[in-house]
């Protein structure tokens, strides 16, 4: 364990140092979603949703995703069918995880807001497996991107850089984070954070 753990890191490491320069929005021929903008409301956010992906299973997993994060920010969503959407959750190309540099075993990649070229874009790479449980472990990580946030160093955050298998929930550094970009639900900063369930 530890030392796929040490692999892990040191990929990472190779990674990130080798795109630190790069924009983190990558770019494909997908359509806009034109209220992307919504995603940086300091305020109650009403976010349209569009499916864009042939991947059943990581539908219904993203889907499950967004239901947690209603349950963390003052968020409510609806899915859409238009580019009238805020996100977009699309089939990856092999371009979009080799983009830059960047290793072509990445199962999932967001955008960022407040970079060049921000879409409110999440892409699931399809020539890697995963399980319902990683499709949506990974969901809720590439949502908090979009969110704002973040990899936290800390291991027991759904915000860690990579998945060992390890439970994962939000921290309290994520929470913090969060609440100086938009608004929580009530109770949440006091230990009513919702736990990942598998």
């Amino acid at each position: 364990m530890i030392k796929s753990i040490l692999a892990a890191v040191f990929l990472y490491l190779s990674i990130t140092s080798g795109t630190a320069n790069a924009s983190p929005n990558w770019t494909g021929a997908y359509a806009p979603c034109a209220r992307h903008a919504d995603l940086l409301n300091r305020e109650h956010m009403d976010l349209g949703v569009r499916i864009s992906t042939s991947n059943t299973v990581l539908e219904r997993e993203f889907k499950r995703a967004m239901d947690f994060w209603s349950q963390v920010l003052d968020v409510d969503w609806y899915e859409v069918a238009s580019q009238d959407c805020s996100i977009q959750l699309v089939d990856g190309t092999p371009e979009v995880f080799a983009f830059n540099g960047g290793c072509a075993c990445t199962t999932a990649r967001s955008q960022f807001p407040r970079e060049p070229g921000f879409q409110g874009w999440v892409a699931f790479n399809p020539m890697l497996a995963s399980s319902p449980w990683e499709m949506f472990r990974d969901s809720v990580h590439e949502i908090g991107h979009l969110f704002g946030l973040h990899h936290n160093p800390d291991m027991s955050s759904v915000m860690f850089f990579s998945d060992f298998g390890q439970d994962a929930s939000l921290e309290i550094t994520d929470l913090k984070a969060l609440a100086a970009m938009h608004r929580l639900r009530r109770g949440i900063l006091d230990g009513g954070i919702p736990l990942l369930k598998k």
